[in-house]
């Protein structure tokens, strides 16, 4: 069946969307398959400025909340091999920042860190990794992010993430404020690239 939003894209009249309150069209995209939420934030999302307020909340509400961001932190230079970050070793050699909030402008989202890392009985504070030089702001700026939305780590995409890391004295933690309508859209253009890529060697492969 042709929605109104599919007939638009094909050159439909715009005026031809129905006229529904905002929370009834909240609840419409809530039904949207999540496999679907690149098509509704790179497309569905232009529509209108009406539409772009619609996916917009939508995203705040569903998917923010579950965007995690995987910072890789070896102690070795990945090019050279050589010993870069000496000191106590970070478990796990990673630090993860998880959703918290949107800042009052709604213009950034702001993440944060555990208060500390690594498994039962080999937990190091973040406080004391920072406090002992292994866990400065310089490192974290270098470390290359994996952002990825949901459980699965897997599903997630390398996404260039320019921020403002602050440390927060009162939790001891890490926080990590990034303008979050960037950060969908370079992953959802990172996903989209990697599936494109990955159809492109599977037709090489095919022949």
């Amino acid at each position: 069946m042709t929605t109104p939003i599919q007939a638009d894209q094909r050159g439909g009249d715009i005026r031809s969307i129905p006229t529904l309150p905002t929370e009834l069209w909240l609840q419409i995209l809530e039904q949207v398959d999540p496999r679907d939420a690149s098509h509704l934030w790179g497309t569905v999302r232009f529509v209108s400025s009406q539409f772009r307020d619609y996916v917009e909340r939508h995203f705040v509400s569903n998917y923010l909340p579950d965007v995690t961001i995987s910072l890789p932190l070896p102690r070795r230079d990945p090019t050279t091999g050589t010993l870069k970050w000496p000191g106590e070793p970070i478990p796990r050699a990673r630090i993860l920042f998880s959703f918290e909030r949107i800042t009052t402008n709604q213009q950034c989202a702001v993440l944060r860190s555990s208060e500390s890392l690594g498994p039962f009985g080999e937990t190091k504070t973040v406080d004391e990794l920072r406090r002992g030089g292994a866990l400065p702001e310089e490192r974290l700026r270098e470390a290359p992010p994996w952002v990825h939305i949901g459980k699965n780590h897997l599903t997630g995409v390398s996404v260039a993430v320019k921020g403002k890391f602050c440390w927060d004295e009162d939790r001891k933690i890490w926080t990590w404020e990034v303008n979050w309508r960037k950060l969908l859209t370079q992953f959802y253009r990172a996903k989209t690239l990697k599936r494109e890529s990955t159809s492109a060697r599977k037709q090489r492969a095919g022949r």
